[in-house]
């Protein structure tokens, strides 16, 4: 009888829903309107929220995906871990002997962020949220950081069976590939401009629209370069370096015993990933050529390729490879150029002018941050911004009278690791953020290490993603409010998918064992 009921309910939901649908196409659409129907969509998907919703954060985790009914336009993401950690919340309340993963190791430098954080909106004024009527703006900013916290608790909360591992590691990865959603905004009817009040589009497409003028002769398609970096993570995630490439490497190979070629068993997967890396230099990103170029070695490393007659066939195709593109660098897109602006190789002067101007930006604004640091070494300022000052430096500088650095260093965008960490956080911040990347690095080094074998690329990929992204962040570019959830990510994530931190296991006891341990029998 249920078994003849249920499709029945299905169908009869469907049908609701499809009336709704069409009754949403034909009516004509107002802001009350779109709030009604989120709510009544809202209503309708409840069941499969609270079903998926752990499964529903891990996708959205890196997507860039934003509710524009909201205020503030708060990220996909840190919606769905609020609203998750509501439905946790409920379902331990109803049931109080479900186990939380608790990783101690991790869970104390959280706490300790948590509560700096908190102190220092109590101490600076406020959070600095204007949605709500104050003077203040910035305060998104602190919603990010305790955000990222309170998302490590809810991808937690539950555990990643280990045949679904590389499908919920995937997709949380492969959620970067909707910012490239936004590239398409001069190609899309605008009937359909609504897709772009989820997924904003990037500054090309106004550009292209003629909506903004840029004084950059350089146009950049970001959206592509973070598509591709998160493509460029899920195949490395799932297959390494050494299943990338794949060679079947014989040893008559060398150019003193050559009898034959070397054959690659499965050669999409090489292409897909060459494509990626060429497709990511339209972004016109330095920095992303190194964080690959870290995440490369890092894995390199850990799957101990250097001891292998592989490495030496990936030195040479990465040889040729340069050989072959890098003498024709000139002819390739600017934005491309400007990637490659760092490498010694002739490039055209108005990539490396573009390159060379950001870089002298960045440093002038850390030359006038220097003084600043002393006064915000044991209590930092946070995040607040008097939204009255930022609006008077934005209309002088509209008139010619104040540099971008100005605007730049008010809003608390210092495109620099340290810098973000010390000023609106000081020293503890900053003592705080290493532990946790210290504590997150052991967590992430014992899973791999003692981790199940069938997790074993998984593993190995979550670590060196992590200490590629530690080494950027202190190294060449890094912003704690926006980088921070990307951390609390990948060790909630790991977490989940190891249930815990697997540990080194005990050695087989001795068949002797009970008898020394007692030696005396009754």
């Amino acid at each position: 009888m249920f078994n003849r009921v249920l499709p029945i309910k299905i169908a009869l939901l469907l049908s609701v829903f499809a009336i709704f649908v069409g009754y949403i196409v034909a009516s004509p659409v107002t802001w009350t309107a779109l709030g009604v129907y989120s709510l009544i969509f809202f209503i309708f998907s409840l069941p499969l929220l609270l079903r998926w919703h752990h499964f529903l954060v891990i996708l959205t985790w890196n997507s860039n995906a934003v509710i524009y009914l909201l205020p503030g336009t708060p990220p996909l993401w840190m919606a769905m871990v609020g609203l998750s950690l509501v439905i946790s919340l409920a379902q331990y309340a109803l049931n109080s002997q479900e186990k939380y993963l608790f990783v101690s190791e991790l869970i104390r430098p959280l706490v300790f962020l948590l509560i700096l954080v908190l102190l220092t909106v109590l101490f600076k004024g406020g959070v600095g949220l204007s949605i709500f009527g104050g003077h203040g703006s910035g305060g998104k900013k602190t919603v990010f950081v305790i955000g990222a916290i309170l998302g490590y608790f809810v991808l937690t909360r539950h555990t990643v069976k280990t045949g679904s591992a590389y499908l919920y590691a995937s997709l949380f990865f492969l959620g970067g590939v909707s910012s490239v959603i936004g590239n398409f905004l001069p190609l899309v009817n605008p009937a359909f401009y609504f897709i772009f009040g989820i997924f904003p589009p990037e500054e090309s497409g106004f550009e292209a629209l003629g909506l903004i003028n840029t004084t950059s002769d350089v146009t950049r398609f970001a959206g592509i370069a973070f598509a591709s970096a998160a493509v460029f993570s899920a195949l490395l995630m799932n297959y390494g370096i050494r299943g990338i490439v794949d060679f079947r490497w014989p040893l008559h190979l060398l150019p003193f015993s050559f009898k034959g070629g070397f054959q690659i068993n499965r050669p999409w997967r090489l292409i897909i990933f060459l494509t990626i890396l060429v497709l990511s230099l339209l972004g016109g990103f330095r920095l992303l050529v190194l964080i690959f170029a870290l995440t490369l070695g890092l894995q390199l490393y850990l799957e101990k390729l250097y001891r292998s007659r592989l490495f030496l066939g990936i030195l040479l195709m990465a040889l040729l490879g340069g050989a072959i593109v890098l003498p024709m660098a000139r002819k390739l897109p600017l934005n491309m150029q400007r990637a490659l602006s760092f490498l010694p190789i002739d490039v055209d002067p108005v990539a490396r002018g573009s390159a060379q101007s950001s870089t002298e930006w960045r440093l002038e604004m850390w030359k006038r941050l220097l003084p600043e640091i002393p006064r915000h070494l044991l209590i930092g300022k946070g995040y607040e911004i008097n939204t009255h000052d930022l609006e008077i430096l934005t209309a002088n500088q509209s008139r010619g009278q104040v540099d971008t650095i100005e605007v730049a260093i008010l809003a608390g965008d210092y495109h620099n690791g340290i810098l973000s960490l010390i000023i609106p956080f000081g020293l503890p911040g900053v003592a705080g953020f290493v532990w946790l990347l210290w504590a997150g690095f052991k967590v992430l080094r014992d899973n791999y290490r003692y981790g199940p074998p069938e997790l074993l690329r998984l593993n190995r990929f979550l670590l060196s993603f992590f200490m590629a992204r530690a080494i950027y962040f202190f190294v060449f570019f890094g912003s704690f409010s926006s980088d921070f959830f990307l951390f609390t990510g990948v060790l909630g994530l790991s977490v989940s998918i190891n249930r815990g931190v697997c540990k080194k296991p005990l050695k087989e006891m001795p068949a002797d064992f009970s008898e020394n341990l007692f030696p005396f029998k009754s």
